[in-house]
């Protein structure tokens, strides 16, 4: 007599498990981020992380294992805006800068990064240098791309060329940019993103 067949084993799918991990995620990631634009890489901690995203201290290191690790998901979440790992290049943002109908409306969109933290970390840590020195890299490239597309738009002024659009988005993204306006001159995270815009509007559409 032939045994009996056994049934397969069906995937098991367990969408609202997967859903809070992603939230969970999330939740830590922009927790980090806050605390990280505030505190710096020497004053942010894995427990303050943690308290503001309200998990444990054990689930952020589940998730990211060290500082480090969580410095660079939230060095990726602060381009791309979420944790989906979609190249930058294919985000709705990328996008949307692309299809902005004129230059005002593409400086709008030009978003504030963190390179200030993973600078402070990079002495301090070996996966941080590499990240800090990838991060040098894709400075450069960024304002070039930033200027190249600016600069097939509407509305920007005669005397804007490539090299000098590429040294205002140059400046703009430099971590001391951010630092002294923020540490030294007592600007919240908020307060340095009106401060890029009315410096772009002042130095690339007048």
């Amino acid at each position: 007599m032939a045994d009996p067949v056994k049934p397969s084993a069906r995937p098991y799918h367990a969408p609202q498990r997967a859903a809070a991990a992603a939230r969970t995620r999330e939740a830590i990631v922009t927790a980090a981020k806050d605390v990280f634009e505030r505190l710096g890489w020497p004053g942010a901690t894995m427990r303050g992380i943690a308290g503001q995203a309200g998990v444990s201290v054990k689930t952020v290191e589940a998730l990211y294992r060290t500082k480090a690790e969580l410095l660079k998901h939230v060095v990726d979440y602060a381009i791309a805006g979420d944790l989906r790992p979609v190249p930058v290049s294919g985000r709705e943002l990328a996008a949307a800068m692309q299809a902005a109908p004129d230059a005002p409306a593409f400086l709008g969109l030009h978003a504030r990064q963190i390179f200030w933290v993973a600078e402070q970390a990079a002495p301090a840590d070996p996966d941080i240098a590499r990240l800090w020195a990838q991060m040098t890299g894709n400075r450069r490239s960024g304002a070039r791309w930033a200027a190249t597309t600016l600069l097939g738009k509407p509305g920007v002024p005669p005397h804007v060329g490539q090299d000098y659009a590429e040294e205002v988005f140059w400046l703009a993204i430099d971590p001391g940019t951010y630092r002294s306006l923020t540490l030294g001159g007592g600007l919240s995270p908020d307060g340095f993103e009106t401060w890029i815009r009315n410096y772009y509007d002042k130095m690339l559409l007048h």
